[in-house]
Formats: structure tokens, sequence, C-alpha cells
């Protein structure tokens, strides 16, 4: 079945929402908001793999508190695949800072990206809406300073 002009753009619409509310909620912390971005069996593939609601949930609850960062996304293009599936790619440039600095609300005197890349993704339609099936952070540029443990830093 051929999807309308009006299907296409309410799909990409929802696919590009998700995507801002990754960067949303997880730079805010939101981590239960940020897992449920994911189905049930959703994979997040960044600098490691994990898989499912959970393990992703348990996996941002590690998150240091001395982390503070800024998902920056650009260049999103969703190709709609069916009424349940599409996939796109995002451009990503990422600000973090990993120290105390951190703990305050006040702003941190660094400009310099940490990385720029792009996810790679998997959406489908669950009984919840849709949801990534899969997200893959792949990295043109990386500042390795700013990945560093707080413990590394002098």
């Amino acid at each position: 079945m051929r999807l309308n002009d009006d299907e296409i753009r309410v799909i990409r619409n929802e696919c590009e929402r998700l995507s801002v509310a990754y960067a949303v909620y997880l730079d805010m912390r939101k981590y239960a908001k940020f897992a449920a971005l994911f189905g049930e069996t959703g994979v997040l593939a960044v600098g490691g793999q994990l898989q499912g609601q959970e393990a992703i949930a348990a996996a941002m609850a590690q998150r240091s508190d001395k982390l503070r960062s800024r998902h920056v996304l650009t260049n999103t293009l969703i190709d709609v695949q069916d009424t349940e599936h599409a996939t796109g790619v995002t451009y990503l440039t990422l600000y973090r800072y990993v120290g105390d600095a951190s703990l305050n609300p006040a702003p941190i005197n660094s400009f310099t990206p940490a990385a720029v890349g792009h996810y790679t993704d998997a959406f489908e339609l669950t009984q919840d809406g849709w949801r990534f099936a899969k997200r893959e952070l792949s990295f043109a540029f990386q500042n390795m300073e700013y990945f560093m443990r707080p413990t590394d830093q002098q």
C-alpha cells in the first residue's frame, strides 16, 4: 500500500520528534523518558550497545552528575519505508564538560565541540507509538579531552 504525502509527513514528524526528544531528555537528565523513546527491544549503540528500555535506563542512571552535555542536532533526513518502519540520519554536534563546574547551574566557559558525528536510525511503530528500533552513533571528529573521566582531569 502506497502512503500519501500527508501520511509520510506525519511519520517524518513523529520520527524527528523522537530525535529531538532524545537530545533534550538526555541533556536534562530525564532518563526514564529517554529510555521510553526506544521500543521494548530497541538498541542504543553509542560507545557500546544496549538493548531494551531497562538496560538503557540503567546505563543512563550511571551517568555522572559531573557530566554536562548539550546535543545539537541538525540535518535530519527521514525516509519512510512503510506504515510501520522508517530510517533516518541526524547530524550531531556534541558539547560536553566533565568536572565539578557541572554541579552548579552557572554557564561553563567551554565552547569547543567535544565531537561531531551522526546518528543512523531505524524507527518502528509500536503499540506505544513511534520508537527507536535502533540508534547508532558514528563520530567524524572527536576531541578526547572531553571524554575523560573526572578523576582523569587535572
